[in-house]
């Protein structure tokens, strides 16, 4: 059997509760105790915030699941109201608390390149940084989400893509990088997860620059599986990247630019 994921969706939020629903829809999905079943797929719904979940391992563990991967679905908010799909990793990244849970890159990229090719028109889609929880999960995850209103999160079509999406995830080895800088959204990588064969790990974007030290970034290195480092060197003030760049120096973790990456590991046709 392929290597099993997990599907997490939530009765509380109005997104996951539509992506569950199409979930439903288009898998011929088996009930088990307390999750259901389709080939190398689970699905298990909660009452729940997503983001407020602790010990979801354990639980797993006491179904029965081992799963490679998981999968939040989720909504997304945002001020602006766009059309929107993507997702992230999850973390808090504060001066007096950092817990960053395991990350899946390849899980990541597989959905955002996926439902780039299933957005209904007029939505976009991006990498966010990291942030919010659960900040203890141990099996590699991330969050994919709908934004960013209750009319897109309820809409069916836009429900089918994210379901697609996640029902098409390719967990395949590819080189993993960590991300620094870049606004919320971090354009720049979210551009190299389409045109390099690439995955990012954990993404911290120029608001958390702050709070990075060697420790922080050495535990997202670790928890990614990460063998390079990309720097938004733009977006981040002089004194902030030196520090950074030092710190990836001292952890031996090579750097390279856009145009480095691009050429090293071009897209596969």
């Amino acid at each position: 059997m392929m290597d099993e994921f997990a599907i997490i969706c939530s009765r509380a939020d109005p997104a996951s509760l539509n992506i569950y629903e199409r979930l439903l829809e288009l898998e011929p999905w088996e009930e088990h105790d307390g999750f259901w079943r389709s080939g190398n797929k689970c699905l298990i719904i909660h009452d729940g915030e997503q983001s407020a979940l602790r010990g979801f391992d354990a639980h797993l563990n006491c179904l029965g699941l081992h799963p490679r991967v998981v999968v939040f679905a989720c909504r997304h908010e945002s001020k602006a109201g766009l059309p929107w799909f993507g997702g992230h990793f999850t973390g808090v990244i504060e001066k007096f608390r950092q817990e960053l849970s395991w990350a899946s890159p390849a899980g990541l990229r597989s959905f955002l390149c996926n439902i780039r090719n299933l957005a209904p028109e007029g939505f976009l889609v991006s990498a966010e940084a990291t942030h919010h929880g659960p900040t203890d999960m141990r099996t590699p995850c991330f969050f994919a989400e709908i934004g960013s209103t209750m009319a897109q999160w309820c809409d069916a079509h836009a429900g089918e893509a994210a379901a697609r999406a996640i029902l098409a995830l390719e967990i395949r080895e590819l080189p993993v990088f960590l991300g620094f800088g870049g606004g919320h959204y971090v354009q720049r990588q979210t551009d190299l997860i389409f045109e390099a064969n690439i995955a990012f790990g954990h993404l911290f974007s120029s608001y958390n620059a702050s709070w990075l030290d060697a420790k922080l970034v050495r535990d997202a290195g670790q928890k990614s599986g990460a063998s390079f480092a990309y720097i938004d060197r733009k977006s981040l003030r002089s004194a902030e990247r030196l520090r950074i760049v030092s710190i990836l120096e001292d952890l031996g973790l090579p750097m390279l630019r856009s145009a480095e990456i691009r050429a090293k590991f071009p897209l596969q046709e």
